[in-house]
C-alpha cells in the first residue's frame, strides 16, 4: 500500500504516511476551490504543491492549519482520522503555516515575539527556559538570530527562520511553507533549502507551496499538481522535467512561458519620474531612504533590485503621497509632488501597484466593478455602471481571472486572482508613469510573464515611464532597461539592463 522513495541528496526519506487528505471539497460561493483531492505527506519528506492561480494550493494549506472546514472529505495524521477547526488544534497535531508575509510584532524582540506565540497558544514555559530552546534549536538548524534583537532590525529572510523558529518550537513536525521563499535572493534562498532538508533529515516533513518549478525541482522529493481545484498528478522530481510540469499546471499556456530579455526600450528625453537627494523616515525614526537620487525617462523600465527591508517600500511609499518626505524632492512629468496627496499623484495619470494590496491597493469588501469605479480617473461625474461593468469583463478575459461574476466581492477571490483585479487595473489606468512594488507577488508562471510583457509594452509602445520595484531578480532582469541595486536606504549600483550581471548585482544586495 505504501510506495518507497530513494534517499535523495542525504534527506532520510521513510515510508510512514504523516499526514493524509482523502477526496477533499470545499466551495465557496460561485467557486469548487478543491475537488475531491487526495494528497499525501510522508515522513522526512519534502513535498512541493504547485498550481496556477486560483488551483486550491492555499486552501488546502489553511484546511489543515484549520482555518477554513472542508465541506467533505477526511484528513488523517498518523493514520488517524482529525478533525481541524483552528490554528491551536493544527498545531496540537504538529502542522504549522508559514506564509509569504512575516507575521511577527515588530516593535518586540525575536524572543518577546516567540514567548508571545506560547501564550497564544495556551503553552506555558518560564522565560529563561524560552530563551535557552531558542539559542539551542537556533545553534542545531544554523541559524544565527540574537533572540534580543528587535525584529523590525531584521532581514526579510531573518524574519521567515524567526517565523520557522517559532513553529519549531511549539512542537512543528509539518511546516507549510506557503509562498514563503518567493522574494529571498539565490544566495539566501540556498540557506533555506539546507534548513529543509536538514528538518527533513530530522524526520520533519515539509510541504512547499512555490510559483518557482525550478525551485520544486531543486529541493523537493515529491511534486503534487493542482489544477482548477483537482490533482493533476503526483509525481518524484527526479522522474520529470521543468516542461514536463508546465504542461501539468498550464496545459496549452505552458508555451508562453518565456524567461528571455525583453527589448530594450529607447527611452524619450522628457523625465518621467525625478527622484533629489531623498531622505524618508521608516515606522521606527530611523531614516530608510538616505539620499536617494533616481530618474525614470518616458518610455523606460527602471527596476530597482534588492532585499526586502532596505528602504525600497518607504521609497515608494513617498513617490505616492502615502508617507512624508523628511528632506529631497520628487517631481513627475516636472511637477512638484514632494509630500503632495495620493490624489494629486493620481491625477498625474500614475498607476500604482502598491506592496499591501489589501491596504493601499483593493477595498476587499468591493466587487470588482466597483474596485475600478472607485479610482478618480474612472468615477469623474456620474458613474456609468454599464462601461464599469464592460471594463471589469474585459480583464477577467485578458487577464484570465477565475470569478464567478464582475460583482463577485474581491476578499472571496484566491490571493493571486486578487492580485490579477489589481494589476490589471493599474495597468489599464497607467498613462503617464506606472509605480509597481513586486508587480506578479502571488502570480503564477505564466501569469507573472504575461504581466512582465504588458508593463514592458507600456514603456515600447506607449511610451510610460515605469519604476518596478522588486525582490524577484528573474523579474527585473527579465523587464528592466536599467537596474538600480538598493541596500540599507541607498543606490549602491546602477547598470544598462543588458549589461548587468547577476552575480555582480546580488553581491551588491547583500554586501
Amino acid at each position: 500500500m505504501h510506495e518507497s522513495i530513494n534517499n535523495v541528496e542525504g534527506v532520510n526519506i521513510v515510508n510512514k504516511k504523516v499526514l493524509e487528505v482523502v477526496n477533499v471539497t470545499k466551495r465557496f460561493p460561485g467557486v469548487i476551490a478543491l475537488d475531491r483531492v487526495n494528497f499525501e505527506l510522508r515522513r522526512g519528506e519534502i513535498h512541493a504543491l504547485l498550481g496556477e492561480n486560483g488551483a486550491g494550493k492555499s486552501t488546502l494549506v489553511k484546511i489543515l492549519y484549520g482555518i477554513y472546514a472542508p465541506d467533505e472529505g477526511e484528513i488523517y495524521v498518523e493514520g488517524k482520522r482529525v478533525t481541524i477547526s483552528s490554528p491551536k488544534e493544527a498545531l496540537r497535531y504538529g502542522l504549522a503555516l508559514v506564509s509569504q508575509t512575516p507575521q511577527l510584532i515588530d516593535r518586540l524582540t525575536v524572543a518577546e515575539n516567540i514567548i508571545l506565540g506560547f501564550t497564544k497558544y495556551g503553552l506555558m514555559s518560564s522565560t529563561r527556559k524560552i530563551y535557552r530552546r531558542i539559542i539551542e534549536t537556533a545553534e542545531n538548524l544554523g541559524i544565527k538570530i540574537d533572540p534580543n534583537v528587535e525584529v523590525w532590525k531584521l532581514s526579510y529572510t531573518q524574519k521567515q527562520l524567526v517565523e520557522i523558529l517559532r513553529a519549531l518550537l511549539l512542537g512543528a513536525k509539518v511546516l507549510m511553507l506557503d509562498e514563503a521563499t518567493t522574494f529571498l535572493p539565490l544566495r539566501e534562498k540556498k540557506r533555506f533549502y539546507d534548513f529543509m532538508r536538514k528538518f527533513a533529515s530530522w524526520g520533519g516533513s515539509v510541504i512547499l507551496i512555490t510559483h518557482k518549478i525550478i525551485e520544486a525541482l531543486d529541493v523537493s522529493d515529491r511534486i503534487t499538481v493542482l489544477r482548477l481545484g483537482k490533482v493533476v498528478g503526483t509525481v518524484r522530481r527526479e522522474k520529470v522535467t521543468i516542461d514536463d510540469i508546465r504542461r501539468m499546471m498550464f496545459a496549452e499556456r505552458a508555451k508562453e512561458i518565456t524567461y528571455e530579455r525583453l527589448p530594450t526600450s529607447i527611452p524619450e528625453k522628457e523625465v518621467a519620474l525625478e527622484v533629489k537627494d531623498l531622505w524618508v523616515l521608516g515606522d521606527h525614526g530611523a531614516y530608510a531612504v538616505k539620499g536617494i537620487d533616481l530618474k525614470v525617462k518616458a518610455g523606460e523600465v527602471v527596476g530597482i533590485a534588492g532585499i526586502a527591508g532596505n528602504g525600497q517600500r518607504e521609497l515608494v511609499q513617498a513617490i505616492m503621497g502615502l508617507r512624508k518626505v523628511s528632506k529631497g524632492k520628487i517631481f513627475i512629468y516636472g511637477s512638484d509632488v514632494t509630500n503632495k496627496s495620493t490624489m494629486k499623484v493620481r491625477e498625474l495619470g500614475v498607476g500604482y501597484i502598491p506592496d499591501i494590496p489589501m491596504r493601499y491597493g483593493i477595498a476587499p469588501d468591493n466587487n470588482i466593478e466597483e474596485n475600478i469605479a472607485m479610482l478618480p480617473i474612472m468615477a469623474k461625474g456620474i458613474i456609468r455602471w454599464s462601461k464599469m461593468r464592460s471594463t471589469a469583463q474585459k480583464l477577467i478575459e485578458e487577464f484570465k481571472i477565475v470569478t464567478p461574476s464582475t460583482k463577485t466581492p474581491v476578499k472571496l477571490l484566491s490571493g493571486g486572482n486578487l492580485m490579477k483585479v489589481l494589476v490589471s487595473r493599474e495597468l489599464m489606468i497607467a498613462r503617464k508613469l506606472l509605480v509597481a512594488y513586486n508587480p506578479t507577488r502571488a502570480l503564477d508562471e505564466a501569469t507573472a510573464i504575461m504581466v512582465r510583457k504588458i508593463i514592458k509594452n507600456k514603456a515600447l509602445r506607449d511610451r510610460v515611464g515605469v519604476l518596478v520595484v522588486s525582490e524577484d531578480l528573474d523579474e527585473i532582469f527579465q523587464v528592466s532597461d536599467t537596474i538600480a541595486v538598493i541596500n540599507s536606504g541607498k543606490i549602491v549600483g546602477v547598470f544598462p539592463g543588458e549589461k548587468a550581471v547577476r552575480d555582480e548585482v546580488e553581491r551588491l544586495m547583500v554586501m
